[in-house]
């Protein structure tokens, strides 16, 4: 068996491998800008994001931080003996 490539052999590795390393630096960089865009906080304030005060609608949360609102739940559920 011979081991000795021929030079056009070795050419079209090169080529190959050439054309694998810009593919793989063109993904790469997709992956980081994606990965900066998902990382980016939403803008403005918190108050002022979609999710912010699903419970503010609540008869039992009226006039009560949330803080407020769990320790009352809690002594009102959870007996200390």
């Amino acid at each position: 068996m011979n081991s000795v490539k021929e030079p056009s052999q070795i050419q079209m590795v090169i080529q190959e491998i050439d054309r694998l390393i810009a593919e793989m630096t063109e993904l790469r960089a997709k992956v980081v800008t994606l990965s900066d865009t998902s990382q980016k906080q939403p803008e403005g304030s918190i108050q002022q994001t979609e999710y912010f005060g699903m419970w503010n609608d609540r008869e039992d949360m009226i006039d009560k931080s949330s803080r407020e609102w769990l320790e009352n739940l809690r002594s009102e559920q959870w007996s200390r003996t």
